[in-house]
C-alpha cells in the first residue's frame, strides 16, 4: 500500500485594481455606490459600443509584474471568452488568453526557516462580471456598478506541495500588492479571490487528478479547504479509489469539500481575438517609466533592515511589509543613530493610533526626529520618550513642548545634590570607572546613563555629564 503521496496546489488569483476608472469606460471604479449608478452602454453591454483601454490598469499590471520578477511581453492580445451568465451582459468576458502581458514570474517565501520559489504562469488584465445578490425570497440581484472593473488573474504553476506554502505565499503576495498601491486586497469586498486546485499522485512524475475548490473566502479557508482536500484524497487513493476531476464547494461551518459539478475536460470558451481593440503593444520607454517609478520592494527593505540597522527579523517584517510605516521610518531612520528606539514605537507604540486617529501624511518627521535625539544626548529617558509619544497620540502636546517640560523640570536639581547622586553611582559601578580610568573610555555613555537612570531622568544630562567628566579625571 502507497503510503506517501506527492501534493501538487496551484492558484488561480483574481485582484481588483484601483484605478479610478473602470476598465473599458470612463464610469467611476467606486465600492460601495448606489447599485447601478456608475454604468453605462460599454459596461452594460449595449450593442455597437466600442471599449477603450485603461491605460492605469496596464501601468498597475507591470508594476506588479516588475515586483514578481516577471518577463513582460512587450506584445500581449485581448480575446473574447464566451459564456452566457445572467451577470456577463455581452455574453462573454474580454481577457487575456495565449498572449498575456507578463509570463514566468515568481515571489519568493520562507517555510520553516527555509527559502520556497512559487512560480508564477501568467499574468492577465481582465474585466470584472456585475455582481450577484441573492436575496432571502430566492431572488438574483444584479449590480452593473461592478461590471468592467479591471481585474488581474495571477495564475501559479503547480508547485506548492503543501497547504501552509499556500496560506504563506498568498499573505506575502496580499502584502506586496497592497505595497504598491494596486489593491486593498480586501477579500471581504470581493478585492482578491482564489481559487485553488489541488491533486495527489504516488510518483513525483506523475501528475494526479486534478480537483478545484472553490468559496474559498480567507487564507484561513483556503488552508483549511486545502488540507481537508489532501487528507480526502489520500483516503480514497490508500483505499484503491479513483478520483474525479471536478469542482468542489468549501463549507467553512461543516468544515468540508462538497461536490458542485463534474468537470470531465475543460469548457469550450471559444475563445478568439478582441476585434474591437488593438494588439497591446509595450516599448521600452512605456516600461522604463512604470520602473522608475516602483519603490523599493519590501524583501530589499527588510535585508537592509536586518542586516544594516540591526532590526530584528520580527521587527523589520513589521515595518518593511507596511509601505506608510516602512516609508516614515526610513525618514526618521536616515537622521538619527539609535535606528531600534525608532523601530520600537514604529511596532509597539503607533499600531494604537495609526489608522485609528491619526495618519501618517499629517505627522511631522522632524518632531520624532528631535525625540530620537533627545534620547540619544540624554536629554530624556525611555519612560519620558514613551510619555512623549502617548502625549502626542492621545493629547495633541507636540513633541517638542514634552521634550523642553522635561528638561525644565530635570533643572530643579542642584549641583551639590547631583554631585551626591553621581558620586554614589561611581562607588556603584567601580567596575565600570576601572575600565575608564584605564584607557576603555568607551564606557563613559554606560556611566553616564547610570547617573541619568538613578536620577530618574530629572537631571540636566549636560551639568550631569560635566560633573561625571570632572570627576573622572580628577
Amino acid at each position: 500500500m502507497q503510503e506517501n503521496y506527492y501534493t501538487r496546489i496551484g492558484l488561480e488569483i483574481h485582484i481588483q485594481l484601483k484605478t479610478k476608472t473602470k476598465l473599458f469606460c470612463g464610469c467611476k471604479n467606486e465600492y460601495g455606490a448606489i447599485p447601478n449608478t456608475n454604468v453605462c452602454p460599454v459596461c452594460l453591454g449595449y450593442p455597437g459600443v466600442l471599449p477603450v483601454l485603461n491605460q492605469e490598469a496596464v501601468r498597475m499590471a507591470i508594476k506588479v509584474a516588475l515586483a514578481l520578477n516577471a518577463r513582460i511581453n512587450k506584445q500581449s492580445r485581448f480575446y473574447r471568452k464566451n459564456y452566457f451568465y445572467p451577470d456577463l451582459p455581452k455574453g462573454y468576458q474580454i481577457t487575456q488568453y495565449s498572449e498575456s502581458i507578463a509570463e514566468d514570474a515568481f515571489l519568493e517565501i520562507s517555510v520553516y526557516d527555509e527559502t520556497k520559489r512559487i512560480e508564477i504562469e501568467r499574468m492577465n488584465i481582465e474585466e470584472e462580471a456585475a455582481r450577484s445578490i441573492h436575496t432571502p425570497q430566492g431572488e438574483v440581484l444584479l449590480d452593473f456598478n461592478r461590471s468592467g472593473i479591471p481585474l488581474l488573474e495571477i495564475v501559479t504553476k503547480p508547485c506548492i506541495s503543501s497547504p501552509i506554502e499556500a496560506k504563506l505565499f498568498l499573505e506575502k503576495f496580499r502584502d506586496y500588492i497592497r505595497y504598491l498601491k494596486i489593491s486593498d486586497c480586501d477579500m471581504e469586498k470581493g478585492e482578491l479571490r482564489v481559487d485553488a486546485n489541488i491533486s495527489l499522485s504516488p510518483d513525483p512524475n506523475i501528475y494526479g487528478t486534478k480537483v478545484e475548490l472553490k468559496n474559498l473566502n480567507s487564507f484561513k479557508a483556503v488552508y483549511d479547504a486545502l488540507n481537508f482536500e489532501k487528507e480526502r484524497q489520500e483516503k480514497l487513493l490508500k483505499e484503491g479509489k479513483k478520483i474525479h476531476q471536478e469542482t468542489r464547494m468549501w463549507d467553512e461551518y461543516l468544515g468540508e469539500s462538497r461536490p458542485m459539478r463534474t468537470k470531465e475536460e475543460s469548457m469550450d470558451y471559444r475563445y478568439f481575438p478582441e476585434p474591437d481593440l488593438p494588439v497591446l503593444i509595450l516599448d521600452d520607454k512605456f516600461i522604463e517609466e512604470v520602473k522608475s517609478e516602483m519603490p523599493e520592494l519590501p524583501d530589499k527593505k527588510y535585508s537592509r533592515y536586518v542586516e544594516n540597522y540591526k532590526l530584528s527579523p520580527e521587527q523589520a517584517r513589521l515595518i518593511a511589509f507596511d509601505r506608510e510605516y516602512s516609508e516614515f521610518f526610513d525618514r526618521i531612520a536616515k537622521e538619527v543613530k539609535d535606528k531600534k528606539s525608532v523601530a520600537n514605537w514604529l511596532t509597539v507604540i503607533f499600531p494604537a493610533y495609526i489608522g485609528k486617529t491619526h495618519r501618517f501624511e499629517d505627522l511631522d518627521p522632524l518632531e520624532f526626529v528631535r525625540l530620537a535625539h533627545a534620547l540619544e544626548y540624554g536629554e530624556i529617558n525611555n519612560n519620558q520618550a514613551k510619555e512623549a509619544l502617548t502625549r502626542f497620540f492621545e493629547k495633541g502636546i507636540s513633541i517638542s513642548k514634552s521634550i523642553q517640560e522635561f528638561e525644565e523640570s530635570s533643572k530643579k536639581f542642584d549641583e551639590k545634590e547631583l554631585e551626591k547622586v553621581i558620586d554614589e553611582v561611581l562607588e556603584e559601578q567601580r567596575e565600570l570607572v576601572e575600565k575608564y580610568l584605564s584607557g576603555k573610555t568607551g564606557v563613559f555613555q554606560a556611566i553616564l546613563g547610570q547617573c541619568m537612570k538613578k536620577l530618574k531622568g530629572s537631571g540636566d544630562p549636560i551639568k550631569v555629564k560635566e560633573i561625571l567628566e570632572r570627576k573622572l579625571k580628577g
